[in-house]
């Protein structure tokens, strides 16, 4: 049986507002897929709170489906958050969803990482890792940045304003780390060879055909029905 999915934007801990969202649209019997960054295992979205989403998911009979971003905990995605309606997967899982072979892909740079280590919110193994070994093929790629054909530049005002805080703080490899990053997920794109490709990070909503693959970012809180290609 076919389950209508759904690919839905980071929401930085806002869990009531999603469920406000899905009641409001009545989606019930359904795939939520989270590009990232819900907070997950910082102060406001521990196990208990995971738990009480389980439990509103399952109500729904929604199956909810996480990868990490960078405003998580690495730890909460290692397998061991896998409850009944709501799973954290970790970085490489391959699912068949409604025929489709889909690969998710968490991790990325914090641009404000100097602002998260000073409030012990940061954890070294936030960025996204490419593992040659486990990036196949499959027919969707769910991360949570992105490739160098979409997105923001390396001149924004905000990386500008963040690189600046680092040289004061006595590191200047931002601006480098963030390219690098970007030229990781190309490597992955001609590994995995996507028809379709789903991110955020970015706080924005762009969309864009590369090579056969339409790869579309999600703007924060933004919730769309994933179309079989």
């Amino acid at each position: 049986m076919t389950r209508p999915t759904f690919i839905l934007g980071d929401i930085h801990g806002d869990y009531a507002g999603l469920l406000a969202i899905i009641d409001e649209r009545k989606i019930r019997d359904a795939l939520v897929i989270h590009v990232g960054d819900g907070h997950e295992g910082l102060p406001e979205c521990g196990l208990p709170v995971l738990e009480t989403l389980n439990q509103e998911f399952a109500t729904r009979s929604i199956e909810y489906l996480s990868i990490r971003g960078n405003h998580c905990n690495p730890t909460f995605f290692e397998g061991n958050h896998l409850l009944s309606n709501l799973k954290l997967l970790p970085d490489y899982t391959r699912l068949e969803l409604n025929g489709e072979t889909w690969l998710f892909v968490g991790g990325a740079v914090s641009v404000n990482r100097i602002d998260k280590i000073q409030c012990a919110e940061w954890w070294s193994r936030e960025g996204f890792r490419l593992d040659h070994s486990k990036a196949g093929p499959a027919d969707v790629l769910v991360t949570h940045s992105g490739p160098s054909w979409i997105g923001p530049g390396f001149s924004s005002p905000i990386i500008k304003t963040y690189a600046q805080a680092e040289n004061e703080f006595g590191t200047s490899s931002l601006v480098t780390d963030l390219k690098e990053e970007r030229r990781q997920h190309d490597r992955l794109f001609r590994m995995v060879k996507p028809q379709t490709w789903y991110l955020g990070h970015f706080h924005q909503r762009a969309e864009k055909q590369n090579a056969g693959c339409r790869t579309r970012i999600l703007d924060c809180g933004e919730l769309i029905r994933h179309t079989l290609v």
